[in-house]
């Protein structure tokens, strides 16, 4: 039976795939006159939307933004409706919520893509682009390589767009993809990194009562996507914030039973100080670098691109929810009631 971690594992290899067949999967939209890009889905697919929300705004110096489908009312297309794409993204295919906010969007004149981690899917029917992500099925209900190959495909999205639009020079295409390549290949050595700490650190992780992830905002999407990950496995209260929002009042719930992990990619000068503050309330406070530094607790050997740190950086975090909770008694691959979504009604079976 496949595993969270089996899952993970196939990550590098889905992603290097994902870049050779993008040429063809893009060869469409990139054609598309869009000024404006709205990202949405629910937990994980918004994670990745918000993740990389800001790189792709960069590339394309235009507006991009992530919404949840709530948010997605009439009243959110007021102008340039057609020039407007509306990217919905569910891996599974089949959330009723990502694809009435599509239908809104469509409806109004945008133009509409899915990202889906399947052919066939629900999405795709009110979809004007259909941009699979091609990530091979993932059953364990925690979702990890979905969440990699997702903020991939929008990354490559938004090349593409710049590329035709004459946005992107041939170099910088070719520069940024370059960068991607060597992310994944620091995929195995991050991993084998993280599972070295984790299997040290087993005893104390396995009783976790309460979590804080905290750092950067260059890694807030996948803050609040390791937040969601450590909640579904963990089965305890867990909570992700920027660093500066963290300190804004967060740190007064911080007692004896908190577990805080500290995400520093090198921009925080207070994140010693922070650990050191913290460890007075508890024990376990854990500071995670990709620097070497006294105070850190795992140094992970990450590519050295900050914009591409995206993916390798949560790698031990997602870990922990493949190893920690068996010890728990709990089983990470399925979900606390596996028909939980069919009762809700909240998703449709695809064809």
């Amino acid at each position: 039976m496949a595993t969270i971690e089996s899952y993970m594992l196939e990550t590098p290899e889905k992603m290097e795939s994902i870049i050779e067949k993008a040429p063809d999967l893009f060869a469409e939209v990139k054609k598309a006159s869009v000024k404006r890009i709205i990202i949405t889905g629910s937990g994980t697919s918004y994670h990745s939307g918000l993740q990389m929300s800001q790189k792709m705004q960069a590339l394309l110096k235009m507006d991009v933004r992530a919404m949840y489908p709530f948010e997605i009312t009439e009243d959110t297309f007021l102008t340039d409706n057609e020039q407007t794409l509306v990217v919905g993204i569910s891996q599974g295919g089949s959330s009723y919520s990502t694809y009435k906010a599509m239908k809104i969007a469509k409806e109004q004149g945008c133009m509409t893509a899915s990202m889906a981690g399947v052919e066939n899917a629900y999405i795709d029917e009110v979809a004007d682009y259909i941009l699979t992500v091609a990530c091979g099925e993932e059953l364990a209900g925690a979702k990890t390589k979905g969440f990699y190959c997702t903020k991939l495909n929008l990354l490559l999205l938004a090349l593409y767009i710049g590329s035709e639009k004459g946005m992107i020079s041939d170099e910088s295409f070719n520069s940024e993809i370059a960068e991607v390549k060597k992310a994944t290949k620091h995929f195995r050595s991050v991993f084998d990194a993280s599972e070295k700490w984790i299997e040290e650190h087993k005893e104390s992780l396995k009783e976790i009562k309460d979590i804080r992830i905290t750092g950067p905002a260059l890694l807030y999407g996948d803050i609040l996507e390791s937040a969601l990950k450590l909640l579904e496995t963990m089965r305890c209260p867990v909570t992700g914030y920027e660093f500066e929002e963290f300190i804004h009042g967060i740190y007064n719930a911080i007692n004896e039973e908190s577990t805080v992990f500290i995400l520093d990619i090198g921009d925080e000068t207070r994140s010693d100080k922070m650990k050191e503050v913290l460890s007075e309330w508890s024990e376990t406070i854990y500071l995670i670098t990709n620097y070497e530094s006294d105070n850190a607790n795992l140094v992970l050997p990450t590519v050295d691109n900050k914009e591409m740190l995206t993916f390798n950086f949560i790698i031990p975090l997602q870990l922990m929810c493949a190893k920690i909770p068996n010890l728990r008694g709990v089983d990470p691959s399925t979900p606390k009631d596996p028909q939980f979504h069919m009762k809700l009604g909240s998703k449709k079976f695809n064809k």
